[in-house]
């Protein structure tokens, strides 16, 4: 013991490690979530997406089962990223060890804090192995020194660390319904076209045979009455009635908002049944792709990186600066697009919303760029960059060898949207939407500034040189 610090090697804190390294279980489209080393990522698990089946969990688990409140450690590309289990059951793959503390001896919660150091990443740096990927043996891990006070204090730091990443997750959770909300009109709207099937069916009009199923759907959820709820897709309903009982209806758009919708569909060459009335475009046209901005050889701009672009949300994670010597350029309001495998296929996606007024940044060369034009709104280009449709359009249009491919501007020329004419219903949508995402961006704001006062408190709290009091007023001060 060093003062009010308490100074083990990790194997002797430690109730259980488990370790599934070398080990690559049979991964199923749904099942048990499987913790993979590249959703572990500051601190948090990142949505799952790859899982086990429930039939191989006991075989596949021999190794030991892991309990809510582990802690998961990468041991391998990346090394070192740390996060805490949750109560839902889940999987492990390899390069991602397990760690329980002694109960009376080390708090899992501070464990997981004490990992974010840069002393204990220096310890990690300092055992690892390799040359093209760097990782950490099980028995180097054993070895790496662990200082930490008594368990009473270890709470109470883990308690105050957490209560900013509470409110950091719940504000992540804000950020992603807002998100969900903007989706699920965008694809009500442009790709079901959900308003108009109703404009038919309250007219008596034909329902072209590839929709009728669709409108077979719209009219079994009846209509709702009158001061009660409108769902404007769908997905709403569904949702409304997987938590609130199945007595939630559809009823069509409030009045004034439904007439802006036509009550039949044509037939297009391009796209099959669309709206009538609407023109059907190439994104190539209805969007301005890569368009150019001015931006000098060697100027300081803002930059954004791959690895800032995220897989859910449309914030940019890192922002840095430097001078430019190539790259995507982009200006507020641009949407980013991942053009290369895998980051297309995992999603990465952003809004520019971080640039001062009349300046441009830029990022990687991997990046398209994508920006409204006219009565389009970055919402609407944003919403388009995450449907399931124009993701899968991008992804089999890739080109080049395995593990290179990406996708060429030509890809754009392919995939037609359906546009009103007019712009009242895209000038409505904006209005709708525009509002959800501003407040995605001032979460996002708030997200940031909180991680940066976890991570300013983080190594003081933790060396004894802020006591808990004053950590706690702070605390206070931001939440």
């Amino acid at each position: 013991m060093t003062g009010e610090l308490y100074e083990y090697p990790l194997e002797e804190c430690m109730d259980a490690i488990i370790d599934y390294r070398g080990k690559t279980p049979k991964k199923t489209s749904a099942g048990i979530p499987l913790v993979t080393a590249k959703i572990i990522k500051a601190g948090v698990i990142q949505p799952t997406t790859e899982y086990i089946a429930e039939a191989d969990y006991e075989s596949w688990m021999r190794r030991g089962i892991p309990k809510p409140g582990d802690v998961v450690l990468t041991t391998e590309a990346p090394l070192g990223e740390v996060a805490q289990l949750g109560d839902e059951k889940v999987a492990l793959a390899q390069r991602v060890i397990t760690l329980r503390g002694k109960a009376d001896l080390l708090d899992n919660t501070y464990l997981k804090y004490l990992f974010l150091t840069k002393e204990m990443r220096a310890q990690l740096d300092g055992r690892a192995s390799g040359t093209t990927v760097s990782g950490i043996k099980q028995s180097e891990l054993r070895k790496v020194i662990l200082r930490f006070p008594g368990i009473a204090k270890q709470k109470k730091i883990a308690h105050i660390l957490g209560a900013i990443d509470d409110k950091i997750e719940l504000n992540r959770q804000i950020n992603i319904t807002l998100e969900s909300m903007a989706q699920a009109l965008f694809k009500s709207w442009f790709v079901d076209f959900d308003p108009v099937i109703d404009n038919a069916l309250a007219a008596g009009n034909d329902i072209p045979e590839p929709l009728q199923a669709k409108a077979e759907k719209r009219k079994a959820l009846g209509d709702k009455r009158a001061g009660q709820h409108v769902w404007t897709s769908d997905e709403d309903a569904r949702r409304a009635s997987a938590t609130e009982g199945a007595s939630h209806k559809r009823k069509p758009l409030p009045d004034g908002l439904q007439r802006q919708f036509p009550d039949r569909f044509a037939f297009t060459e391009e796209m099959g049944w669309v709206p009538e009335g609407w023109e059907v475009q190439p994104v190539s046209i209805a969007l301005s792709i890569n368009p150019r901005v001015s931006v000098k050889k060697g100027q300081v701009a803002k930059f954004v990186d791959m690895k800032a672009l995220p897989t859910s949300g449309y914030s940019v994670d890192e922002i840095s600066e430097k001078a430019f010597s190539g790259g995507a350029k982009f200006e507020n309001g641009d949407v980013l697009l991942a053009r290369i495998t895998p980051c297309l296929e995992n999603g990465k996606t952003a809004v520019v919303d971080f640039l001062e007024p009349e300046s441009a940044g830029f990022g990687s060369t991997e990046f398209i760029v994508l920006r409204p034009v006219g009565d389009i709104s970055t919402p609407f280009v944003a919403a388009l960059a995450r449907d399931v449709n124009f993701r899968q359009h991008c992804i089999t249009n890739m080109v080049g060898s395995s593990g290179r491919q990406r996708v060429q501007n030509s890809c754009f020329d392919s995939y037609c949207l359906a546009l009103p004419t007019g712009g009242s219903v895209l000038q409505l949508f904006t209005q709708h939407t525009r509002p959800w995402f501003s407040k995605m961006t001032e979460i996002s704001k708030e997200i940031k500034a909180l991680g940066k006062l976890r991570d300013t408190l983080l190594p003081k709290l933790l060396s004894g040189e802020l006591r808990i009091p004053e950590a706690e007023k702070q605390i206070a001060e931001a939440v």
